[in-house]
């Protein structure tokens, strides 16, 4: 039987003070799946890949992002509060008393910054975590969506909706360097190390069937690759050569080779695909409206599994063993 470590821990909310209680698997690996339809987390053991434990939770997250090995920050848009969730133990803690509008965060590991994108208020922030003080607000487009940072630490890339736009931010002084138009109806951002790719849903008379490369000194769009209907998400990570996109009108997972940019893969995932993340073994998809995570290999590309989930699974975080 496994142990169960039961944390206590009060969140301040705007309903006011409601306690919450995680009650975690001790010492296991653990990944977190959030809940868009209902306002919940389930866990997920990674070694047998059962769901281990489900909890009722205060608001929407609509935003993730791992700061550290079992850390995670988790963020509504309609919510006030940024939440530091430890995988391990359960804890949670009130980061930053924010305010409303957050669509996504990035975390610059080498300055400690936490990058955040506010549509509320049509600006990138940047906060230092461990300091936990505002470093300074920069004005972006209408609607800002999605940010993403290059290997180099030389620029920040934002991408808004309202009208489709990328904003290109130096990383040292903050200042803007250009901004230029993209598709419409943008959804999410990668930078490869060379261009800028755009997904999105495309005109609701055409709907977009590729992503585009944009130079980002020029803001030329240089490059178009053919996918699945409607592209609304990039994942990368630093194992293999590849790149991944999620097509959510076609319900696939594309695989891209980013040495010659051509499509390498399509597997067909749950219904509504909006998220992705992966081990170093697995691919891991989460489908909002098939309540599924598909579970693929990363050599093969074949799905080895999927697991049930309740409903509208969103969001992921891997956790780590304590001694990796």
């Amino acid at each position: 039987m496994k142990k169960n470590l039961i944390i206590f821990v009060f969140i301040f909310l705007l309903a006011g003070c409601q306690p919450l209680h995680l009650s975690l698997p001790d010492n296991e690996p653990l990944m977190l799946i959030s809940h868009l339809k209902e306002k919940k987390l389930s866990f997920i053991d990674l070694t047998t890949l059962d769901v281990v434990y489900s909890e009722a939770f205060p608001f929407e997250i609509h935003s993730l992002e791992m700061v550290a090995p079992n850390q995670v920050i988790l963020a509504g848009k309609l919510e006030e509060e940024l939440l530091l969730l430890d995988l391990r133990s359960g804890s949670i803690e009130t980061l930053f008393e924010f305010g409303q509008g957050i669509t996504s965060m990035n975390f610059d590991k080498r300055e400690q910054h936490l990058i955040l994108t506010d549509a509320k208020n049509n600006q990138l922030h940047v906060y230092h975590l461990k300091k936990k003080e505002k470093v300074t607000s920069i004005d972006v487009g209408k609607n800002p969506l999605q940010a993403t940072l290059d290997d180099d630490g030389k620029y920040i890339y934002v991408i808004s909706g309202g009208p489709s736009t990328v904003t290109v931010i130096d990383r040292t002084t903050f200042e803007v360097k250009l901004t230029f138009p993209v598709v419409e109806m943008p959804t999410d951002i990668h930078f490869d190390g060379q261009y800028i790719w755009i997904a999105g849903h495309g005109h609701f008379t055409k709907w977009s069937e590729s992503i585009k490369a944009y130079d980002p000194l020029t803001g030329k769009k240089v490059k178009e690759i053919q996918v699945g209907l409607m592209p609304v998400y990039f994942y990368a990570d630093s194992i293999g050569d590849e790149f991944y996109v999620l097509c959510h009108g076609s319900n696939e997972l594309y695989v891209i080779d980013r040495n010659n940019y051509q499509v390498k893969q399509s597997v067909r995932v749950g219904d509504n695909p909006h998220y992705m993340s992966a081990s170093e073994r697995h691919l891991f998809v989460t489908s909002l409206d098939g309540n599924k995570l598909s579970v693929i290999d990363r050599d093969t590309y074949k799905v080895e599994t999927e697991i049930e989930l309740t409903a509208g699974p969103f969001g992921i975080a891997i956790g780590e063993l304590e001694n990796e």
